[in-house]
């Protein structure tokens, strides 16, 4: 939900200070996606701008792993109109170059703040 906050570093850091040592924090958000909770909607990640950011926050570059998923075909369908109508089967292989979701996976190394 990282989208809809409006310091997401200060919101990482403070994910990264309640984590245990050895423990994992999990962040999604999306990437095509339609602006919505307005006024509330600060922010769009890449796969690698998700890293960096958790990077930012305190986790160490190699203990950190994000990722994307989506497609064109699911792209034109979200744009289009109620993802419903695209039909029961869909295209799901990824496309890098349309990522719908972006996550990442973080690890607190032992021995960090």
């Amino acid at each position: 939900m990282l989208e809809h906050v409006q310091r997401p570093q200060a919101a990482v850091a403070n994910i990264h200070a309640m984590v245990r040592p050895g423990g994992w924090a999990m962040v999604a958000t999306p990437f095509l996606f339609r602006v919505h909770a307005r006024p509330h909607d600060y922010n769009r990640w890449t796969p690698a701008g998700l890293k960096q950011l958790m990077v930012e926050g305190g986790f160490g570059e190699d203990d950190v792993q994000s990722f994307g998923w989506g497609n064109k075909a699911c792209a034109k369908a979200h744009i289009g109109g109620p993802v419903r109508a695209y039909g029961v089967w869909r295209d799901l292989s990824n496309d890098e170059e349309y990522p719908l979701m972006v996550w990442a996976f973080a690890k607190k190394v032992r021995g960090t703040d």
